[in-house]
C-alpha cells in the first residue's frame, strides 16, 4: 500500500530567539491538516518581525532540504496580528512519510528587524511575485541550497554579517607574509550588521535587473560566462555613476537597477573596513580560512589554490562564482576572479586608528579588495588593497574589476 501523509492536529511549538521585554512573540500557534499532505500552521504575532518554521516529527527536526514549499507569513517580514498563517506543502517535499496523531510540531523562531535570519533571499526576475524578498535560518533551509545556479542568475543569496560594534583589527602587522606598503594595521568599529552578498555580482544577475551583457572579452564564448562575475564593471561609469561615495548612485547605473528591481533602498557597495571584517571572518591571517599564503612552491601557495583563482590557475580568466572554499560565513571568492570594488576612496590608513564606520572619502581612486585572476598571491590575501580610477574611456576595458553588494539591517523597503 502507497505510503501517504497524516497530520491531523499535532502539538505546537514556539521558540522566541530573545526574551528581552518589548521583543517579539507568537502565540495560539496551531497545525492542522487543510487537506491531505498539506500542513497549516496559524498563529499570533505582537510585534513586526521575520517569522521562519522548524518542522519536527517526535521532537526530531526535519533536515530542512526536505521542507521547501512554504508559503504565506513564513520566510519573510511579518506584520503584527492575529491569524497569521502559512501552509507547508508536505507530500511534495518530502513523500512517502507517515506519521502519528501528535508526533508532528512545528518550531516557529521569531526575529526582531535589527536581527533577521542570517540568510536573505532576493528574486532579481521582472516578473517575480511578492514578497521579492524572503529569509532563512540557515544555507540548507534556502531551498535548493545555496550552491544551486538559479542563485547566481535570477536569485541574489545575501549573508548577515555579524558585525556590530565589534572592535576589528584590519590591514596587517609588520612582517607579515606577503605584506603590502598600503596595509597599515589599525582598529576600526562598524556600529551594526549588514547583510553581504554571498557571490559577486554575476553577468545573468546584471542581465537580470537590466544591465547589459558583457561581449568584447575572449572568455565570453564560454556557454558558462552567465556565471561569471560581472567584469569589466567601473565604479563610475557602470556601478554607481560619476558621485561621491556620500552621494546616491546615479539613474541607470547598476546599484540603483539593484535597489529598483529589489526595492532594497539601501543596496550598496561596502566600505573598505566591511569588505575586509566580511573577507576575514574572524580570523587574522593572510588568507581567510585561517591560514598564511606564500610564494609559488611553498605551502601557502597550495592554500591559496583551494581558495581563489588568480595567476597560478585561472588561466587569464575569471570563473563561475562559488566554486572554490567559502569563508567561515559562506561568503564565496572573496579572494581572487575578479577585483571588487569598495564605495571609499583609497585614502591610506591612519597609525593605530579607531574609527566608528570608517568611510575613506579623500583619495584619487577607489578602493580595490580581493584580488583578480590576473593577480599573483600578494593581491589575493584579506588585506591587500589595490586602487583603480573608477571611470574609463575608449574600448579597451580592464576586465578586473566588479563588485559584491551590501545592504543595511534593518532592510529598507
Amino acid at each position: 500500500m502507497k505510503s501517504t501523509w497524516l497530520v491531523l492536529v499535532a502539538s505546537c511549538l514556539a521558540l522566541h530567539v530573545q526574551a528581552n521585554i518589548g521583543s517579539p512573540r507568537v502565540s495560539n500557534v496551531d497545525v492542522t491538516q487543510r487537506k491531505q499532505g498539506v500542513a497549516t500552521v496559524t498563529y499570533d504575532l505582537d510585534e513586526d518581525a521575520v517569522v521562519t518554521a522548524e518542522f519536527l516529527v517526535d521532537g526530531e527536526p526535519i533536515d530542512a532540504l526536505n521542507v521547501q514549499t512554504l508559503e504565506g507569513d513564513v520566510c519573510r517580514m511579518v506584520a503584527a496580528g492575529a491569524g497569521r498563517s502559512f501552509t507547508w506543502t508536505a507530500h511534495r517535499d518530502w513523500p512517502g512519510h507517515v506519521f502519528k496523531t501528535d508526533s508532528f510540531s512545528v518550531r516557529l523562531t521569531v526575529y526582531p528587524p535589527l536581527r533577521p535570519p542570517d540568510y536573505m533571499v532576493c528574486d532579481l526576475r521582472s516578473t517575480a511575485p511578492e514578497p521579492r524578498i524572503r529569509y532563512y535560518a540557515t544555507s540548507n533551509a534556502v531551498p535548493g541550497g545555496v550552491s544551486n545556479r538559479m542563485y547566481k542568475t535570477d536569485y541574489l543569496v545575501m549573508r548577515r554579517i555579524p558585525a556590530a560594534m565589534v572592535r576589528q583589527r584590519q590591514g596587517s602587522p609588520e612582517g607579515t607574509v606577503l605584506r603590502g606598503k598600503n596595509e597599515t594595521n589599525h582598529y576600526c568599529t562598524i556600529t551594526r550588521d549588514y547583510y553581504m552578498a554571498i557571490y559577486e555580482f554575476t553577468e545573468a544577475q546584471n542581465a537580470n535587473v537590466g544591465g547589459g551583457r558583457q561581449d568584447t572579452f575572449d572568455f565570453q564564448s564560454d556557454p558558462d560566462a552567465q556565471y561569471y562575475p560581472l567584469t569589466g564593471a567601473y565604479w563610475k561609469n557602470d556601478i554607481r555613476g560619476s558621485v561621491g561615495p556620500d552621494a546616491a548612485p546615479a539613474s541607470g547605473k547598476t546599484i540603483e537597477k539593484l535597489r529598483t528591481r529589489t526595492g532594497i533602498a539601501t543596496f550598496d557597495l561596502p566600505t573598505d573596513a566591511q569588505w575586509e571584517y566580511a573577507c576575514r571572518a574572524g580570523t587574522l591571517t593572510t588568507l581567510n580560512d585561517g591560514t598564511e599564503s606564500g610564494a609559488s612552491g611553498s605551502a601557502g601557495y597550495n592554500l591559496l589554490l583551494e581558495l581563489a583563482w588568480f595567476d597560478g590557475n585561472a588561466e587569464d580568466h575569471p570563473h563561475e562564482v562559488g566554486l572554490k572554499k567559502p569563508n567561515a560565513w559562506g561568503l564565496y571568492d572573496m579572494l581572487g576572479n575578479v577585483g571588487e570594488w569598495c564605495l571609499d576612496k583609497d585614502a591610506p590608513y591612519r597609525v593605530d586608528d579607531d574609527v566608528v564606520d570608517p568611510l575613506l572619502t579623500t583619495g584619487t581612486g577607489f578602493a580595490v579588495r580581493g584580488g583578480s585572476f590576473a593577480n599573483s598571491p600578494s593581491r589575493c590575501t584579506s588585506s591587500s588593497r589595490d586602487s583603480a580610477h573608477g571611470g574609463w574611456s575608449g574600448a579597451n576595458k580592464a576586465r578586473l574589476f566588479g563588485f559584491r553588494p551590501v545592504c543595511k539591517i534593518p532592510v529598507q523597503r
